[in-house]
């Protein structure tokens, strides 16, 4: 008994860790996994009762970030579309293939990106001067985020962070909104696939997601009271940290 309380607060430990972590950048399934795994659920089904978490979180985010005015609709609808695309596909092959199946090249993808960010700080840091790519290669480039969100979740912040730093002029803050609203919805996507295949465990997913919503706010409200600046660092240090998670796994 007192075992299965203690793997019931570590779920909602992990899950508030995550939220501030996926608010402020993303990797926090990272936590989240392995509890969920901890606490018994085969891989596979962890990786589809993460999405419940992920998807408290990410609510409660974008009701802070919309409630202090950060939140552009417009840009949340153009850049969520093709994103949004692209998840059942992604879904569909965590259905069926291994969920390992993309660790190692996107641990190779998240350390190189660090050391973009390290290399050239201002492009995330300052808004509005510096050049972006052709709005052609934009759905492309979030389809295939999409896919990769549908597939394992895990990273998604930092994808999309990166990918609106290359197609938008944003402030970081700003783009951290958005990023967070498309989470929201293409998780929700995701977990109605899942659902409908019966692979989510919803006891443990809405215990996690307690700690979730808690940890969503908070990490909203770090991110518009500290700034890019803080954003900046913090997702410079997750992105290191997940890639060589990634790799040596």
């Amino acid at each position: 008994m007192f075992w299965q309380l203690l793997l019931y607060l570590s779920l909602v430990l992990a899950g508030f860790l995550a939220g501030i972590i996926n608010t402020v950048a993303g990797g926090g399934s990272f936590l989240t996994l392995p509890a969920l795994m901890l606490f018994g659920l085969d891989p596979k089904v962890a990786n589809a009762t993460n999405r419940v978490a992920i998807l408290c979180s990410t609510a409660s985010a974008v009701v802070t970030f919309r409630k202090h005015g950060h939140l552009d609709s417009a840009a949340t609808i153009r850049l969520a579309t093709p994103t949004l695309l692209g998840v059942p596909l992604g879904a569909l092959l965590a259905v069926y293939l291994p969920a390992d199946a993309f660790e190692r090249a996107f641990g190779v993808l998240f350390l190189g990106m660090a050391l973009l960010l390290i290399a050239n700080p201002k492009r995330f840091l300052e808004s509005g001067d510096h050049a972006t790519y052709p709005a052609f290669y934009r759905s492309p480039v979030f389809f295939a985020i999409g896919v990769y969100v549908g597939f394992i979740q895990a990273g998604m912040g930092i994808l999309l962070l990166l990918a609106m730093s290359y197609f938008t002029n944003m402030k970081l803050v700003s783009s951290n909104a958005i990023k967070n609203s498309i989470g929201l919805v293409v998780t929700l996507v995701a977990a109605i696939v899942f659902a409908i295949y019966g692979m989510i465990d919803w006891i443990p997913g809405l215990v996690m997601a307690a700690g979730n919503v808690a940890g969503g706010v908070v990490g909203a409200k770090l991110a518009i009271e500290r700034g890019s600046r803080f954003v900046f660092f913090f997702l410079v240090t997750v992105m290191l940290a997940t890639g060589i998670k990634l790799i040596i796994s």
